[in-house]
């Protein structure tokens, strides 16, 4: 049960650090000219022993041609990520995310990163199911991680709802993850 607890608290601590990409809030389809985005992410991990959450806000920049997007968003993390469209209603998307505190100085050797890559499917107008899967480096202490992430995120008029599934392969139990979020 220890080691359970110890690694609920890593993933969580990845994931309230920034460093982990939770929400997407976006669609298969990349954007034609540029789009904001303004949210909030509360993520939960239940456990018997242990329960945790946190709360993280959401913020994103996207422009593109309709066929390929680039995108800046961040969750305490800064993250650039490409998005290119492979068929209707599929995409692709691949992002780096870096934590904050590499812009604040002396931070040592370690570099805490996340490298992901997603496919987008536009379900339809109105639903968006994005499955990534990530690669993490926290820190010595923490170490490296793989994980993979479903969402599935409901669109109405400008406003985006997310719900999703972190899966972090060291730890036993997925991390449940709600957003939402104002797109003009």
């Amino acid at each position: 049960m220890k080691k359970s607890a110890i690694g609920i608290l890593a993933v969580l601590a990845m994931i309230l650090a920034g460093c982990v990409p939770v929400a997407s809030l976006e669609t298969a389809a990349p954007a034609n000219g540029s789009q904001f985005a303004v949210g909030a992410t509360s993520v939960i991990i239940v456990d018997p022993d242990n329960t945790a959450a946190g709360a993280m806000p959401y913020l994103s920049y996207s422009w593109g041609n309709g066929t390929t997007e680039f995108s800046i968003s961040s969750q305490m993390g800064l993250r650039g990520a490409v998005k290119q469209l492979v068929a209707e209603n599929t995409s692709l998307e691949g992002g780096v995310t870096l934590m904050w505190t590499i812009f604040a100085g002396d931070i040592g050797s370690d570099i805490p990163v996340t490298a992901d890559l997603g496919i987008l499917y536009d379900i339809n107008k109105n639903l968006t199911l994005n499955l990534r899967g990530m690669y993490i480096y926290a820190t010595q202490e923490l170490g490296s991680a793989w994980a993979a992430e479903a969402n599935l995120t409901y669109f109405y008029d400008h406003f985006a709802f997310e719900g999703g599934l972190l899966f972090p392969m060291t730890a036993d139990l997925p991390a449940l993850s709600l957003s939402g979020a104002y797109r003009f």
